[in-house]
């Protein structure tokens, strides 16, 4: 299910929350990583801060790019399934370990604040932490939205009082102990953004996918980084108002609160304690992300963090002096990881803008739209790479348009229940199949065994092709294609039960409510059981892939798999029927009135596509030497993303071969 989206300080206050913990609030990090060096310490905290702005953005810019928060592909940047799945499972371990140093640092606050036993503050963390993690991402983000600005700003308030009160230092200014494992300013300042990196990773992703725009996921990462850059060298400065008093704290601001006066200590020992709550939830999320989807996952998730528990009883200031240096180490290869994957991406991007541009235009993608801000009524339940998966809620009937891959189906049929939930309903009552390929259809078995009664509607073609042994091997077979490209797995792919109970065709009406329905076109091209539906009284019109694949306002992929010919006539009928608006395959929803544009594009793009492949066969090229050349011009990285390239090259070869034998081989 689809929460509302973030806005630039919400992904800025996801970010900040991840970082602010007990460690960072407090100044324990402050002091251990940049104070024991005198004034160099500022430098490094410059150095910190500027790597806090561009390695938060990074992160947010390949989520959004690769619409994943998966730690793995975030890291890893050639796109191995197992090596992205063991970087992944690997960073998971490494978050684990600090729902330890925070149920540590719980204890130590109230040991410190109250003389506590170390237990009750940790048990207190892990409790909170266990209760907000099972609610997920959007529950976690409504948490951090709420408290961390109040958070962050007693804490600069804190800061500024200490800064400006009459504070006389009560010992030595110098010659402070530093850690063995970060000997210099230089090192210490790398590690303490290093170790810290490792927690962000998986919020900020997941905070710039849930962004309402790329402009939000990015520079709320950016923002995030500057204010957390602000709050290091305000408590640095504090710190150093009584530098012998500093050292000997466990968590030095909280001690320093309680100089200035009770209320003071009260609200800060608050910030404090909230501040180890939200960066222990927000690392322990991205540990349990790895976790596989099960009925047994909510024991998983509280066993690992009452583990968590007992470990972090062997103290706070023990974790930050030998724990936190040695995950600064691990932090630094992973952020060269990042940054190789960031320029990549980065250049892949630009490339695919040079080979997409047309008629001298300028790449750039739809300003100030989402694609997928859908309206109220409709929920994206999609999971994983691939097909895309709507629910649509009629005034009676819930229906879901197409069932995305199956791969991904645990992760499909979880969002459908989320939605379910949330709108009051309790089962799917119909499936619209929009075609019988194997990512929008692979999910369908799964579905079916979860619930049986629903009516399946699509083509008369649809049901022959489901009643096909040769259709359902070549369903299996780009079907575990998928599944290696884009996960690690050995699960087997399901191609049964596959059933159409009702065929629809061309004028038919689907009804969902007493005045809302789908019209139906059929819409032959890709295939010959492709259908469009339209959503009255909305005007909203699901094109097939018949009409082609959209994926930015210059760049439209053709799908001509059966008929040039059919393809031209089902744009000219989706065009004539008038559409308010277009739910495009494999996009989204496209901006109110890109309607006309979209026809167009696509009618350009067939006739590009056409004119290249003639092109190549007016050279003597075979099919083979066509397939070559069409691979170089058509293949990008980024069209991996969502089909994996065996399915490319057999739907390529398809196409090379309709297209030469009916304009050229007469």
């Amino acid at each position: 299910m689809q929460g509302k989206k973030l806005n630039l300080f919400s992904v800025a206050a996801l970010y900040v929350g991840t970082i602010m913990g007990a460690g960072f609030a407090s100044g324990r990090e402050g002091w251990q990583f940049f104070g024991v060096f005198g004034m160099k310490g500022y430098i490094g905290i410059f150095i910190a801060g500027l790597l806090f702005m561009i390695l938060g953005m990074m992160v947010a810019y390949i989520a959004r790019e690769k619409n994943t928060s998966d730690m793995g592909k975030i890291i890893v940047c050639s796109g191995n399934p197992k090596l992205v799945s063991a970087v992944g499972y690997f960073m998971a371990a490494i978050l684990y370990t600090i729902i330890v140093s925070m149920s540590a640092a719980g204890g130590s606050f109230l040991s410190q604040q109250f003389g506590l036993h170390p237990a009750v503050g940790g048990g207190m963390i892990v409790i909170m932490v266990i209760f907000t993690v099972l609610g997920n991402f959007e529950r976690i983000s409504k948490v951090f939205k709420l408290t961390v600005p109040v958070l962050f700003s007693i804490d600069i308030v804190l800061c500024i009082i200490v800064i400006f009160s009459h504070i006389e230092q009560s010992g030595a200014t110098e010659g402070f102990p530093v850690s063995s494992m970060a000997p210099n300013w230089i090192l210490a300042a790398i590690l303490f953004i290093s170790y810290n990196m490792l927690g962000m990773i998986p919020i900020v992703a997941s905070s710039s996918v849930n962004a309402k725009d790329r402009k939000s996921g990015i520079l709320g990462a950016g923002t995030g980084g500057l204010l957390l850059a602000l709050l290091t060298f305000l408590l640095l400065t504090a710190l150093r108002k009584d530098m012998a008093f500093t050292q000997n704290m466990d968590l030095p601001m909280l001690a320093y609160s309680a100089r200035i006066s009770v209320a003071a200590n009260i609200a800060f020992g608050v910030v404090l304690f909230m501040a180890i709550y939200s960066a222990a939830t927000s690392t322990y999320y991205g540990f349990t992300t790895k976790i596989k989807e099960s009925p047994r996952k909510k024991y998983i998730v509280i066993a690992g963090a009452v583990i968590g528990f007992f470990c972090g009883l062997s103290g706070f200031k023990t974790i930050v002096a030998y724990l936190y240096p040695v995950e600064g180490y691990i932090g630094i290869v992973i952020i060269v990881m990042i940054t190789v994957n960031f320029i990549r991406t980065f250049g892949e991007k630009r490339r695919e803008k040079g080979n997409h541009e047309y008629s001298g235009e300028i790449y750039m993608d739809f300003p100030n739209h989402d694609r997928f801000d859908y309206p109220e009524n409709i929920e994206r339940v999609t999971a994983g790479y691939g097909g895309e998966s709507l629910l649509i809620f009629g005034d009676e009937k819930t229906v879901l348009y197409d069932c995305g891959m199956a791969y991904c189906h645990e992760g499909i049929i979880k969002n459908i229940e989320k939605a379910l939930a949330a709108h009051g309903r309790k089962t799917v009552d119909l499936i619209l199949i929009s075609h019988t390929h194997y990512d929008h259809i692979g999910a369908l078995p799964y579905i079916l065994q979860k619930w049986p009664d629903v009516t399946v509607c699509g083509a008369a073609k649809a049901k022959k092709v489901f009643e096909s042994d040769g259709a359902k091997k070549t369903m299996k077979r780009l079907g575990e294609a998928a599944r290696d490209n884009f996960v690690e797995s050995d699960e087997e792919i399901l191609v049964a039960p596959l059933r159409i109970d009702s065929i629809v065709g061309e004028g038919d009406r689907i009804m969902i409510g007493r005045d809302s329905y789908f019209a139906v076109l059929e819409t032959r091209g890709h295939t010959d059981c492709s259908l469009t539906y339209v959503l009255e009284p909305a005007g909203l019109m699901f094109t097939s892939e018949s009409t082609g694949v959209i994926r930015n306002p210059h760049c439209m992929h053709t799908a001509i798999l059966k008929s040039y010919r059919d393809t031209m006539e089902s744009a000219a009928k989706c065009r004539a029927y008038g559409a308010k608006q277009i739910v495009a395959p494999h996009f989204g929803i496209l901006p109110e009135g890109f309607v006309e544009e979209y026809f167009d594009m696509y009618v350009k793009a067939a006739e590009e596509e056409k004119n290249f492949i003639l092109g190549l066969a007016e050279q003597g090229l075979d099919y083979d030497g066509i397939m070559e050349k069409f691979e170089e011009k058509y293949w990008t990285k980024e069209r991996g993303s969502s089909q994996p390239k065996p399915a490319f090259e057999e739907n390529s070869r398809y196409i090379i071969r309709h297209i030469v034998d009916t304009f050229y081989r007469k």
